[in-house]
């Protein structure tokens, strides 16, 4: 009896550490301070917001701010998006203490917290989303995914298109990401994007001037 309790006692303490060392390798805080105040608290509305940054984004005299308009302009996006499609009292900037203020979406095993676009050194899009377990194991990671920019100031259009992913520091391969993409339901994610057109098939992100 002693025997086998202590082979029990052994078995736990193995779970126990791979658990705890995956979670830790996943480990990936991501905070409201990280978010962009002009967009989640600024004066304008994400309607606004992606009106009057889309005329500046594809107006000539501009090169200089380009990739810059296009940070802006995709985090008012991310913005609108989860306000019209997902979460209308979202305000993580706001002086609303309620869960759903701060949270995108709550569900028994994962909260998906926050979203928000940022430019790397390469004029690149990076999409980070950070999500929030509680219960165990509990942690806080965040996945990154890295976009190349093309913008085309004669035709009116920008498009991203996907070129790594990162869960945390871990780059997760495209045979992978399609692997997760298969559980979802690939048509909601795409319909709940309120401007421009997601594909998750081609891993682009479009927008016209003239949409």
């Amino acid at each position: 009896m002693k025997k086998l309790l202590f082979i029990l006692i052994a078995f736990l303490i193995i779970i126990f550490g791979v658990v705890t060392y995956a979670t830790t390798r996943i480990e990936d805080e991501v905070t409201a301070d990280d978010l962009p105040e002009t967009v989640y608290a600024g004066d304008k509305t994400p309607s606004q917001g992606i009106e009057d940054t889309i005329i500046a984004l594809f107006d000539p005299l501009n090169e200089e701010d380009r990739y810059t308009l296009v940070e802006l302009f995709i985090n008012y996006v991310i913005y609108d998006s989860i306000k019209e499609n997902i979460n209308e009292d979202y305000d993580p900037l706001g002086d609303c203490d309620e869960t759903a203020c701060s949270t995108i979406m709550e569900t028994p095993h994962i909260s998906i917290k926050y979203a928000y676009a940022h430019l790397n050194d390469a004029n690149q899009i990076i999409l980070t989303v950070s999500a929030h377990r509680f219960n165990y194991p509990a942690f806080n990671s965040a996945v990154h995914l890295t976009f190349d920019v093309s913008v085309n100031i004669l035709e009116g259009s920008l498009v991203l298109t996907l070129n790594q992913t990162h869960l945390a520091d871990d780059e997760i391969s495209e045979a992978f990401l399609d692997r997760i993409l298969g559980f979802v339901d690939t048509g909601a994610i795409e319909a709940s994007v309120t401007t421009g057109t997601l594909d998750l098939d081609d891993k682009t992100y479009t927008y016209t001037f003239t949409d």
